[in-house]
C-alpha cells in the first residue's frame, strides 16, 4: 500500500497528542485505543470480530444489530450474511469498534479479500475516529507481498507474503503493554514494540576490549592472548574499517595495542583476520582485503604483515588477494588436521585443501553441508577430544545466531547435526542481541573455553566483542551458550593490575557532554537501547561504556577527583577511536586550583592505553584532548 502524506502523518500525531488521550506515544508508550478493520485499495469481509482482555469479553460482533456501534470512516460498509463488507476500492477505508482506554487485549476475527490490489488493514491505538493515524497491521500490503506493523514509534518492518482471494483467514493481534504480536490461521507472523525510554536497556555489554571491534579471532602465544579482529566505529558502514592492530593481554581482562600490524601506508579496507597460524617460522594471516580473502606474512605475529611476495598492503604496490574463483571470499579461518595438513573454511559453507606453501588451494572446493540454509558467513572451527566442530552463522545484524556440525571422523566429515544445533541467539532478558561472527577459544593448559562474539551493539559497524564461557555435555555436544553482559574478568595474573584501580567510584567532570542516543532499532522491533554519555562511564570499569564531548567541542577537557589525596604512580587512557590516534595534556592539583603538568604528548599517537607514570600526589586529575576524538572507554589511576 502506499503511506500517507506525510502532512497526514504528522497532523495525526500532533491531533493525539493534543487531545492528551492514551493511546500513542503515551507516558508509559503502552499501546491503547480504538480497534477495527480497515483496507487499502481493495473490497473485504470481516466476521467473528471479538475483543478480550484477559478472561473478560469486551467485544464480539452481532451483524444482526447492523452497524450499531461502529464508527465508519472511509469506505462502502455494509453488513451482507453476517459479515461486514468493504466494496470501495478507495484507499484507508475504516471501521472502528471500542473505547480509547481498551489496551492489553487481544482482537480475533475472520477475514476474507474479495478484490483489489492489497489486503487488509487490521487497525488498534487509534485516538480518535477521524484522527487519520496509521496504526494498523497491514496484512497482505505493498501490492500484496507483504506484512508489516505499522504504528508511529514502532519501527516498521515487512514480512514477505500474500493474501490470496475468496479465503477466510484466522487473524490475530495481541497488544501487551508496547509490544503487538500478529498471527495468520495461528501461526506468529511479527513480534514489534514501541521504545520505551522509561523501560530502554541503558548498560551495554561489558565488552573484552575497549574498543568497537568485530570478527575476532584469539589465539595464546608464549602466555600472551592476542586478538585480531575488524576495527569498526568509523562511521561509513561497510565501506570502510578502522587501522588493523592486535590487541594483546597478560590476563584476558586488560589489552592494549600498540600501532599497526601493516607497515605505514597501510590502504585496504581490513576485515574478519582469520587467527595466525605459524608455519616453516613464519606467521601467517588471512584477512580479508578489500572484500576478499589475502594471504599475508611476517616473522612476527605482531607484524609488519606483508603479502606473500614481499609487497606491502597499498595501493600501486601490485599486491594481490588470495587466488580462488570463488566470488565472494570472505572470513577465512585455518585449521590443521591431525597429519599436519591445514584446511580452509570461508563463508557461504566453503571448506577447501590448502597447498604446501599457502599460496593457493590443493584440490577442489567443497561445501559442507548444514542442517540450516540461508547466508552464512563467520564460520569457526576446532577439535575438542577428538571431535571437530565447524560453527557457522545465520541471519546478520541483531538477528546473529551460530549453529553447528561435528564430526568425529575429521574436518571433511562425515558431519553430524546435534538435535540443539543453534547455541547462541539473541538474549532480550540478558540484554544481548545479535550474537554473530567470532571465535571459540581454548587457553593453554586449560579445559576452558570461551565464546568471543560480536555483539550488535550501536547498530551498523559500532559493534563490540564479548566473551562468554561455554560448555559442552559428556557426549560431546555444545550445550546451549548463556549469554550475558557481565563478560568473564580475568582468567590469568598480570601482577600490573594487582593494585586496586583508584578511578572507580571517584568523581568526573566534563567540558561537555554528548547527548543521548537512541540506538535504531533496525531488524528487531524489541531492542530498546539508549547510550548515555555521562562522564561517569569512564569510571564504572567497563569497557562497553563511554565519556564523549559534543562534536562542536573544540577545547573538550575531562576532569577526575578522586576524594582525596593520593600517590600516583600510573594513569591509563583508554580513548574512543584509538586507532585513529590521539595528543592530549595531562595535568594534577592537589586544591583543583593550582595544577601541574604531569604527562600527555602532542604528537598524535597510535595506542591503547595512553599510559602515564610516576604522577606524583594529587587528587584531582585533568585530561585536555588536543587531537582525536574527545572521548573515553575508561580513564584508570594506579
Amino acid at each position: 500500500m502506499k503511506p500517507r502524506s506525510p502532512f497526514r502523518y504528522l497532523f495525526g500525531a500532533i491531533f493525539a497528542l493534543t487531545l492528551g488521550l492514551q493511546s500513542a506515544r503515551a507516558a508509559d508508550e503502552s499501546i491503547s485505543g480504538l480497534l477495527g478493520v480497515g483496507t487499502w485499495s481493495t473490497q473485504a469481509e470481516f466476521k467473528d470480530i471479538k475483543i478480550t482482555q484477559g478472561n473478560r469479553t469486551l467485544f464480539q460482533s452481532d451483524f444482526a444489530k447492523g452497524l450499531q456501534g461502529w464508527k465508519i470512516g472511509r469506505g462502502q460498509w455494509e453488513v451482507v450474511e453476517g459479515a461486514l463488507r468493504q466494496t470501495s476500492l478507495e484507499p484507508g477505508a475504516s471501521a472502528l469498534i471500542g473505547d480509547l482506554i481498551w489496551g492489553d487485549c487481544t482482537l480475533t476475527l475472520k477475514a476474507r479479500k474479495l478484490g483489489g490490489t492489497e489486503g487488509f488493514l487490521i487497525l488498534f491505538g487509534q485516538p480518535a475516529p477521524d484522527a487519520q493515524t496509521n496504526s494498523w497491521w497491514n496484512v497482505g500490503g505493498w501490492r500484496n507481498t507483504g506484512h508489516g506493523i505499522q504504528s508511529p514509534g514502532i519501527p516498521e518492518m515487512r514480512k514477505r507474503g500474500q493474501i490470496d482471494d475468496n479465503r477466510w483467514y484466522d487473524l490475530k493481534v495481541e497488544l501487551s503493554g508496547n509490544v503487538v504480536r500478529t498471527y495468520i490461521d495461528d501461526q506468529l507472523i511479527q513480534t514489534s514494540a514501541r521504545p520505551s525510554d522509561k523501560n530502554a536497556q541503558r548498560e551495554f555489554p561489558h565488552a573484552l576490549i575497549p574498543d568497537m571491534l568485530a570478527d575476532s579471532s584469539i589465539v595464546e602465544i608464549d602466555g600472551t592472548f592476542y586478538c585480531y579482529a575488524t576495527t569498526d566505529g568509523m562511521g561509513q558502514g561497510l565501506a570502510t574499517s578502522g587501522l588493523p592492530v592486535v590487541w594483546k593481554s597478560k590476563d584476558f581482562l586488560n589489552w592494549s595495542f600498540e600501532g599497526s600490524i601493516f607497515p605505514p601506508g597501510f590502504d585496504a579496507k581490513y576485515w574478519a583476520p582469520s587467527a595466525p597460524v605459524k608455519k616453516d617460522g613464519r606467521w601467517y594471516l588471512f584477512p580479508t582485503l578489500d572484500n576478499r580473502v589475502t594471504a599475508v606474512v611476517s616473522k612476527s605475529p605482531d607484524g609488519p604483515f606483508l603479502a606473500l611476495d614481499g609487497k606491502e598492503i597499498r595501493k600501486g604496490s601490485g599486491w594481490s588477494s588470495f587466488p580462488t574463483s570463488l566470488k565472494h571470499p570472505i572470513d577465512a579461518e585455518l585449521i590443521q588436521e591431525d597429519d599436519g595438513q591445514y584446511y580452509m573454511v570461508l563463508s557461504r559453507r566453503i571448506i577447501a585443501k590448502m597447498n604446501r606453501d599457502f599460496t593457493g588451494f590443493d584440490g577442489p572446493v567443497t561445501e559442507i553441508k548444514t542442517k540450516r540454509g540461508g547466508y552464512s558467513e563467520g564460520p569457526a572451527v576446532f577439535k575438542r577430544n577428538g571431535i571437530t566442530y565447524y560453527l557457522y552463522t545465520l541471519g546478520g545484524g541483531e538477528s546473529y545466531q551460530y549453529a553447528y556440525m561435528m564430526s568425529r571422523t575429521s574436518v571433511q566429515g562425515p558431519w553430524e547435526s546435534p538435535e540443539q544445533d543453534i547455541i547462541a541467539t539473541t538474549d532480550h532478558q540478558q540484554g544481548i542481541s545479535g550474537p554473530g561472527h567470532g571465535c571459540f577459544f581454548n587457553p593453554q593448559g586449560s579445559a576452558r573455553w570461551f565464546f568471543v562474539h560480536l555483539e550488535f551493539g550501536r547498530g551498523s559497524t559500532n559493534r563490540q566483542i564479548v566473551a562468554t564461557e561455554m560448555h559442552f555435555n559428556p557426549d560431546g555436544t555444545i550445550q546451549p551458550i548463556q549469554l550475558s553482559l557481565k563478560g568473564v574478568g580475568a582468567i590469568r595474573n598480570d601482577p600490573r593490575y594487582d593494585r586496586p584501580n583508584l578511578a572507580l567510584g571517584a568523581t568526573a567532570t566534563a567540558s561537555s557532554t554528548l547527548p543521548d542516543f537512541r540506538v535504531p532499532a533496525g531488524g528487531d522491533p524489541l531492542l530498546n537501547r539508549i547510550e548515555t554519555f555521562s562522564p561517569a562511564n569512564a569510571l564504572d570499569g567497563s569497557n562497553g561504556s563511554r565519556w564523549m564531548a559534543r562534536d562542536t567541542d573544540t577545547k573538550a577537557w575531562y576532569q577526575l577527583d578522586l576524594g582525596k589525596v593520593c600517590k600516583i604512580g600510573r594513569t591509563e587512557l583508554y580513548f574512543v577511536k584509538p586507532t585513529v590516534g590521539h595528543a592530549y595534556r595531562l595535568e594534577s592539583s592537589v586544591d583543583g586550583k593550582t595544577w601541574n603538568p604531569c604527562g600527555g604528548n602532542n604528537d598524535v599517537q597510535i595506542r591503547s592505553p595512553h599510559i602515564g607514570l610516576n604522577i606524583g600526589s594529587a587528587r584531582y586529575l585533568k585530561l585536555t584532548v588536543l587531537q582525536g576524538t574527545p572521548g573515553l572507554w575508561e580513564f584508570r589511576v594506579y
